[in-house]
């Protein structure tokens, strides 16, 4: 599959902490690349410094082979990198359907003149983005919800409508960022199923996540981290047989 995005040999220090010491790793289209490793492993400062929140110490992060820079959160989603975080992160006081209307505004063509004229062109895109915000909803599952209070829906149906805010972005990227924490069997299997759905579209993902069986059922590759460095890539199944990756979790040698 072709590469979407590339961590190349990437260091990120807090002082004289070593969050991200020399990693790389390759997210390709069509996939899902996880990254798993215990608690204090870099994880999320690997997402961190993907979506522009950190900068890099030395490395380089590069998107459909340009690389990113110095460039600010808010270029990359537009670029086409989007993520979900730990918490749901929703305007609570907004409908279903107006959260993911939001995450259509890095799209809009139309500029504030337009809007409040109410131009044509203006409400032909305000259709637009009308139409393509029920489309990500009925994706993850939602679109009975989108006149519903964001606030008011279940913990789980958040996170499904954290994702699709992410995806009307039209991202080439999409970072999940512990999906599965806090859900209920049921509810990770729906979201396992969310993921394959989603990658069937092309689209190249990105998971942290600590449910080893989400993991190991939805991934394609993954990728372990202990102490800010890689110690391990490669399918499911050969991670779960990898005796560094067993003694990085129970912290013993194991026989």
């Amino acid at each position: 599959m072709a590469i979407a995005l590339e961590v190349r040999d990437v260091r990120k220090q807090f002082g004289g902490l070593v969050a991200l010491d020399g990693v790389s790793l390759e997210a390709h289209f069509s996939e899902v690349t996880a990254v798993i490793g215990p608690n204090g492993a870099g994880k999320t400062t690997l997402f961190n410094v993907i979506a522009g929140v950190h900068r890099l110490t030395s490395g380089e992060v590069y998107l459909l082979d340009n690389p990113l820079g110095e460039r600010p959160p808010q270029e990359r989603v537009r670029m086409g990198i989007a993520r979900t975080f730990q918490s749901a992160l929703l305007f609570g006081n907004m409908t279903v359907l107006e959260n993911v209307m939001v995450g259509r505004h890095t799209r809009s063509r139309c500029g504030f003149l337009a809007a409040a004229l109410r131009t044509p062109a203006f409400r032909r895109e305000e259709e637009e983005i009308y139409l393509q915000s029920m489309r990500y909803l009925n994706l993850v599952g939602l679109g009975t919800k989108a006149r519903e209070n964001a606030g008011g829906i279940p913990f789980g149906q958040q996170r499904l409508l954290a994702i699709a805010r992410a995806l009307a972005t039209e991202p080439h990227v999409l970072m999940l960022d512990e999906p599965g924490a806090g859900l209920n069997s049921l509810e990770k299997t729906e979201l396992g199923e969310l993921i394959a759905r989603l990658r069937e579209t092309g689209l190249a993902i990105l998971l942290v996540e600590h449910d080893m069986e989400l993991v190991m059922h939805s991934a394609d590759r993954v990728v372990v981290l202990d102490f800010g460095q890689k110690i391990a890539e490669g399918t499911p199944a050969e991670i779960q047989a990898n005796r560094k990756v067993i003694t990085a979790y129970l912290g013993e040698e194991v026989e």
